[in-house]
């Protein structure tokens, strides 16, 4: 089977895109990751210094990537070289395209393991709403998720999930190779096809827990905390630099900037496509994914008393322990973990998509199934290491769940491979987004880029090559500055 998805393929329509790019952002970062930082940064105050960073330099870089991938038409290294050489300027701009490409293919070898928790948790939770059912019949939807198991049980699942690889590494290789037999099939057979089934689906599926959270939740102290805006949290917000830090990181890691995502799939979008519209679409529907994923998790957190600020944890032991007191709390919880798989397939095809485009080019050939075969058993391989550093050292100490890469750099203290790689793609992806922030505001010329973004407005290009040239090269420094340097010297 061979694949379509090379020089010269493009989307089927400008919505094919919009699905496609919506559902490359949409993703763990929004359901997983957005509402444990926003509770771990005070929730209201991050979500407005999310939204500025998403207006003043989210957006603005975005709309950078996708003309740098429209423009050269290629992979996001071969596109930056074609645009660089066309200026006149030194390939080795490129740098950034490298940066966020290994960034990608990185994200995805933990991604996949993570979505292979999700899984296991629909598996769970599936087989104890069924085994319900069959026992009391239709009664059995209105049990609680994991019904007549004690509260301790439920917060274990986790840990016994942790606690056993073989079924770890299992999940990661299912989702890997879905993620795989997708992307093999190319951009219109395959990664088109899939968005435009799982997309509408996965919104559909959020708009239902979003408004049963609203009825069976604590709705009034949900949407204060996630919505409700105080001046003293705002200044410690500005005060206290790791909010706006995880902010912006938060922004990147969302909407995919940095990874060298959107330029890839902006190879493929057509000439006569409003790229700033599609732009301002993808990054208003992640965002607003977000805050809803959020409006749909807190109320249910806060009316089982359960804490906002639990961590990565909240969706693997915070939100079963919710649906297991709550009435259909099977049924939506399984409901919640089947959209967070669809959220997390849209994603892993496009995070694999950047890397598989890139070595197509180098083949010159059409074996697009060698050439993801190949990248999938790499990032399965190292999925299956970053699955055993995640075995409690309670279970028993190996090199793999002791072994901290660069335990000795305060930066990366205590951190075993999982966790190093995850904090190194937050590094990664706002020095990529960086350089592409000034190689789209000065290397590329004003008259080529004013042409390839196709702005319908002057003012509005000018108000880019602004934000582009100075406030997102400005704000990304001083970020990077922050959490490299002066957070771990805070810390120590």
């Amino acid at each position: 089977m061979q694949g379509t998805a090379g020089e010269g393929a493009h989307w089927s329509s400008r919505a094919a895109f919009i699905m496609a790019a919506v559902g490359s952002a949409v993703g763990l970062g929004n359901l997983w990751r957005f509402p444990y930082v926003a509770g771990e940064n005070g929730g209201g105050a991050f979500v407005v210094f999310y939204i500025i960073c998403v207006l003043l330099i989210g957006l603005p870089v975005l709309v950078s990537e996708l003309f740098i991938g429209r423009r050269g038409g290629m992979s996001a290294v071969g596109s930056v070289v074609k645009i660089a050489k066309a200026e006149g300027r030194s390939p080795l701009w490129s740098l950034q395209s490298w940066f966020g490409m290994i960034g990608a293919f990185i994200i995805l070898t933990f991604y996949s393991v993570i979505a292979g928790w999700v899984l296991a948790y629909v598996v769970m939770i599936g087989g104890d709403l069924f085994a319900a059912i069959a026992r009391d019949g239709l009664g059995g939807l209105t049990a609680g998720a994991f019904a007549g198991q004690t509260e301790e049980q439920v917060s274990a699942k986790l840990v016994e999930l942790l606690s056993d690889p073989v079924r770890m590494i299992i999940y990661h290789g299912i989702f890997m190779l879905v993620t795989m037999g997708i992307v093999m099939r190319g951009i219109k057979g395959g990664i088109e096809t899939a968005v435009t089934l799982l997309m509408p689906a996965f919104f559909i599926l959020l708009i239902v827990l979003f408004v049963f959270a609203l009825i069976e939740g604590d709705a009034a102290r949900g949407v204060d905390f996630l919505l409700g805006v105080r001046f003293e949290d705002l200044w410690s917000g500005v005060k206290n630099g790791s909010v706006v830090s995880a902010a912006l990181g938060q922004a990147f890691f969302s909407i995919g900037l940095g990874s060298a995502l959107m330029m890839t799939y902006g190879a493929y979008m057509r000439d006569d496509q409003d790229l700033p519209k599609s732009a301002r679409l993808v990054a208003i529907a992640d965002t607003g994914v977000g805050i809803v994923a959020g409006l749909a998790i807190f109320p249910i957190v806060f009316a089982m008393g359960l804490a906002a600020g639990a961590g990565p944890t909240l969706m693997f032991q915070t939100l079963p322990l919710a649906f297991h007191g709550m009435p259909v709390g099977g049924l939506f919880g399984l409901m919640f973990f089947i959209l967070a798989f669809f959220a997390a397939i849209t994603s892993s095809i496009a995070l694999l998509e950047v890397s598989t485009k890139w070595v197509d080019e180098q083949t010159k050939s059409n074996q697009r199934v060698v050439s993801v075969g190949l990248l999938g058993l790499v990032a399965f391989g190292i999925g299956v290491l970053n699955a055993l550093s995640q075995v409690p050292t309670s279970v028993g100490e190996t090199f793999w769940n002791t072994w901290q890469p660069l335990g000795g750099v305060a930066l990366f203290e205590g951190m075993v491979l999982l966790d190093f790689l995850s904090a190194t793609t937050d590094l990664i992806l706002p020095i990529a987004g960086f350089i592409t922030a000034v190689f789209a505001g000065w290397i590329v010329s004003t008259s080529t880029a004013r042409e390839a973004i196709g702005f319908k407005s002057e003012i509005w290009f000018k108000r880019w090559r602004f934000l582009v040239r100075y406030v997102c090269t400005t704000g990304i420094f001083i970020v990077i500055v922050y959490s490299t340097i002066i957070a771990p010297m805070l810390a120590g």
